[in-house]
């Protein structure tokens, strides 16, 4: 994940700490990051975040399996009324080195994420995973959109072609 700026969330990791038999690590979002995370989601608030993390390294190498998990705010589409969800988001990720480029004959195959200067941004890991779990439709439960044609014909809109209708009847 490559950000020109830098994201709210970061909990950066030096890959040279993981231990043989691996590393676990686990964050809660304080309230500045979670903040942050609202204001860079466009949603009212992130009101819990929390992400718990196992990384082990073979090599150059290293698998990141966790979930990220939390409560935030949105805004009803129908209502406009701001309401709570919880998520739960699996992570299971690869990180590289030196990542291989995407081969053209299998394009579905997923390349792993670089490992940049030595460390992996679980915080930007964590907050990625937190986007994804957004519902870009929200809908407050029992929320529903009831669609009325108006029966007044003076509140519809005149058709631009009515006037053009209403020559041809007079000829």
């Amino acid at each position: 994940m490559s950000q020109d700026l830098p994201l709210p969330l970061s909990h950066l990791v030096d890959v040279t700490s993981i231990r043989p038999d691996g590393l676990t690590i686990s964050f809660d979002a304080n309230e500045t990051e979670r903040l942050g995370l609202a204001k860079l989601f466009s949603i009212p608030a992130v009101n819990q975040l929390s992400a718990q993390f196992s990384l082990t390294r073979k090599g150059s190498r290293v698998k990141v399996k966790g979930v990220v998990s939390g409560v935030f705010t949105q805004t009803c589409v129908v209502t406009l009324d701001p309401f709570e969800s919880s998520f739960h988001e699996d992570i299971a990720l690869d990180f590289d080195e030196n990542p291989a480029p995407p081969r053209d004959d299998r394009p579905d195959d997923e390349s792993p994420d670089p490992i940049i200067d030595g460390k992996i941004d679980l915080g930007a890991v964590a907050a990625e995973f937190t986007a994804l779990a957004l519902d870009p439709y929200p809908k407050k439960p029992g929320a529903v959109f009831e669609y009325r044609e108006d029966e007044d014909e003076d509140d519809r809109a005149v058709s631009p072609f009515a006037a053009l209708a209403d020559l041809k009847k007079k000829s």
